[in-house]
């Protein structure tokens, strides 16, 4: 049985989910049509926010990376995607107008107006952006990164398979692909090696199976966050094997309070659902385990940061003004209640929707469509981990020290 299927491999998780409780979902109200209308929807989705990271070097005024990173290899679901839903038949798609519209001047697949955080995070890094793994055309190396990350995807197989995502252990896979055309490529083993030791690996995934796991408990929630760790923990071994030895986690934001849950339970004050934050806070306890205390515990000379994205996030949110936005739940683009009953110029031959609405300003939106956060946000999020935000709650390892590791 492979780490995509529900059931992963059992070895025991020391403390990963040693703090994790159950949850509530009876916040929650909606008829049978709202609920797979908003399935459909929340199948791309994932949050993100503001995470912690130490500042890098700085030089003449102008902050730099150390340039120690090689490379950027990308695996998780729509915040991180590039595009890869593009090139396959998945029901879950962003390449049509207004999507891309404000950096890139066209769609391309991203699940934004313009960068996310990905791309903002390579830049400061300085590399290109990591291409979709499926790209087979253009020019592009994959000597400097490649992105696999699917919207949709989740860190188990079943989770939005009906809309034919890429799950986490399908994207290992593809890694695994790339790592022997390197190898071929750089014909030693032992130089493929050695480029991965100097490589960041950015995991973000598991908001779509808490989405899966919200409407569909099968499992007490201890033994699915046992599960979803395992599972995860499978994941960096395999990239650790590979050489693997820099690896950045984003942990899942609040996902009560995205659009397109706030809207479908028919909250119209714009609160957030705080017992479907209860379940993501339980997710990320049992991740900040395994990410700061068992992976280094487990695998020699592995180094590890975990972006924090809950709390800051959550202010973003209930406290727009303060980051310069105007509207903190509702979307720019979309209809419906908070713009986020339908999904964002999405082709009338796919699902019957209304016309949709398209804000004047989007930077002074959080929230680009139903799920996802605009390029403002996203640039946000890249800043607060490049400057050094400090969380004193955790600790974690800085990116300069990741970067010359």
């Amino acid at each position: 049985m492979t780490s995509g299927d529900l059931l992963p491999h059992t070895c025991p998780v020391k403390t990963a989910v040693s703090k994790a409780g159950g949850c509530s979902t009876r916040a929650l109200r909606m008829d049978v049509w709202g609920l797979r209308l908003l399935m459909l929807m929340l199948a791309a989705g994932s949050i993100v926010g503001h995470g912690t990271c130490d500042a890098v070097q700085e030089h003449g005024g102008v902050r730099t990376s150390n340039s120690m990173v090689s490379a950027m290899f990308v695996f998780g679901d729509s915040v991180v995607d590039a595009g890869t839903n593009s090139y396959f038949p998945s029901l879950l798609q962003a390449n049509y107008k207004p999507y891309g519209a404000q950096y890139f001047g066209k769609p391309t697949g991203r699940f934004t107006n313009g960068r996310t955080f990905a791309d903002f995070f390579a830049e400061k890094i300085g590399l290109p952006f990591a291409e979709p793994y499926l790209k087979r055309k253009g020019k592009w190396s994959i000597m400097q990164g490649v992105n696999y990350a699917s919207a949709g995807g989740g860190i188990f197989r079943v989770t939005n398979l009906e809309f034919k995502v890429i799950p986490l252990s399908d994207q290992i896979l593809q890694f695994a692909q790339t790592k022997t055309s390197i190898e071929q490529t750089l014909k030693s083993t032992a130089a493929a090696k050695e480029l991965f030791s100097k490589s960041l690996f950015l995991i973000n995934i598991g908001t779509n199976d808490l989405v899966t796991y919200l409407f569909n408990p099968s499992l007490p929630i201890r033994d699915y966050l046992r599960n979803s760790m395992d599972a995860l923990e499978d994941a960096v071994k395999q990239l650790y094997n590979a050489g693997g030895r820099k690896f950045m986690f984003l942990d899942v934001g609040p996902i009560g309070c995205v659009p397109a849950i706030v809207a479908n339970a028919r909250v119209e004050d714009g609160t957030c659902l705080e017992s479907v934050n209860d379940l993501t806070k339980n997710y990320n306890t049992a991740l900040e385990e395994l990410v700061l205390e068992k992976l280094p515990g487990t695998f020699k000379g592995i180094h590890v940061i975990i972006g924090k994205l809950y709390e800051t996030f959550d202010v973003m949110v209930n406290n727009a003004s303060a980051y310069g936005f105007t509207e903190g739940v509702t979307a720019c683009c979309g209809s419906g209640l908070y713009n986020a009953e339908t999904q964002c110029g999405r082709p009338a031959d796919l699902i019957t929707n209304p016309p949709y609405n398209l804000c004047d300003n989007v930077d002074k939106y959080v929230f680009w469509d139903y799920f996802h956060p605009s390029e403002r946000a996203y640039g946000i999020v890249a800043d607060k981990l490049w400057n050094g935000v400090v969380n004193s709650l955790i600790k974690r390892q800085s990116f300069d020290v990741l970067a010359l590791s």
